[in-house]
C-alpha cells in the first residue's frame, strides 16, 4: 500500500471537518427561540468526530506496525468506536421507538457497517479492508449530513 491510497481518506476528513464547521455555526448563530435536540446534536459532533479521528489512524500506524496489523487495529478500534456511539444515540434518546421509520432503517443499517468494520479487526475480510473502512469512513460523515438536514428542516419548520 502506498501513501496515495490514504488520499480518500484524508478528503472524507476534509469533508468532515467542514461539515462540523458548519454545524458550529449553525449552532452558533441559531435562533434563541429553536432550541436543537441534544442527541442530534451530540450524534453529529460524535460521528464525524470520529470520522475525521479515524480517517488518519491507519496511515499513522501502517509504518511502525505493518499493513495487516494497522488494518486490523484501526477497523476493531473504530468499529468499538461506531458501535459505542450508535448505542449512545439510542440511551439517549430514552426509548428505541421515539426513532422515526428512516432513523430505525440508518440504525438498523449500521449494524452490518459495523459488523464489518469488526470482522476486519478480528482478521476476516482483510482483502477487502481498505474498502470496508472507506465505507465506515463514508458512513460516518454520511449519518451527520442526515442528522443535520433534518435539524435544519426542523429548525425552518419552527420558523413559520
Amino acid at each position: 500500500m502506498n501513501p496515495e491510497s490514504f488520499d480518500a481518506f484524508h478528503t472524507i476528513a476534509e469533508i468532515a471537518v467542514a461539515m462540523l464547521g458548519v454545524t458550529g455555526l449553525v449552532l452558533a448563530l441559531g435562533h434563541k427561540d429553536f432550541r436543537f435536540p441534544k442527541v442530534a446534536v451530540l450524534s453529529i459532533f460524535g460521528t464525524t468526530m470520529s470520522a475525521i479521528i479515524f480517517a488518519f489512524v491507519p496511515e499513522i500506524l501502517f509504518r511502525p506496525l505493518g499493513e495487516v496489523a494497522a488494518w486490523r487495529i484501526s477497523a476493531g478500534l473504530f468499529g468499538l468506536v461506531h458501535l459505542g456511539l450508535l448505542v449512545n444515540h439510542q440511551a439517549r434518546q430514552l426509548q428505541f421507538r421515539k426513532n422515526t421509520p428512516l432513523q430505525l432503517a440508518i440504525t438498523l443499517a449500521s449494524f452490518p457497517v459495523i459488523g464489518l468494520k469488526l470482522a476486519v479487526g478480528l482478521g476476516f475480510l482483510l482483502p477487502y479492508a481498505q474498502e470496508i473502512y472507506l465505507l465506515g469512513l463514508l458512513w460516518c460523515v454520511g449519518i451527520p449530513a442526515y442528522f443535520f438536514l433534518m435539524l435544519m428542516i426542523d429548525y425552518l419548520d419552527s420558523r413559520h
